[in-house]
């Protein structure tokens, strides 16, 4: 499955696994759309912290930031993938993942 979501400044929920489900990320795909350039966090809200995958990492205008690409990453249930992004409306994040319920 694909999820696709334009990030604003605050946090935006990208993905969410349910409450019967396990989720295997396979790829979190950061594009910049705007002219400049922009930071972006990508991080799990867990049970326990906030576990960031990437922090601050910089996105140049019109290209594009792969994470997790060649690892997985396993998203137990309830866990909510969040994307933030420094510019509002600069990022669209695209998260390609396989669910197990």
């Amino acid at each position: 499955s694909v999820v696709t979501d334009a990030v604003s400044h605050t946090n935006t929920n990208l993905l969410t696994a349910g409450g019967s489900a396990t989720l295997v990320l396979l790829s979190v795909l950061i594009s910049n759309k705007s002219g400049t350039s922009a930071d972006v966090d990508v991080y799990l809200v867990t049970t326990g912290d906030d576990v960031y995958l990437i922090r601050n990492a910089p996105v140049p205008a019109g290209s594009s930031l792969e994470i997790i690409s060649g690892s997985k990453v396993i998203m137990e249930s309830n866990d909510v993938l969040r994307v933030r992004c420094d510019t509002a409306a600069a990022v669209d994040a695209s998260v390609s993942y396989l669910e197990q319920t």
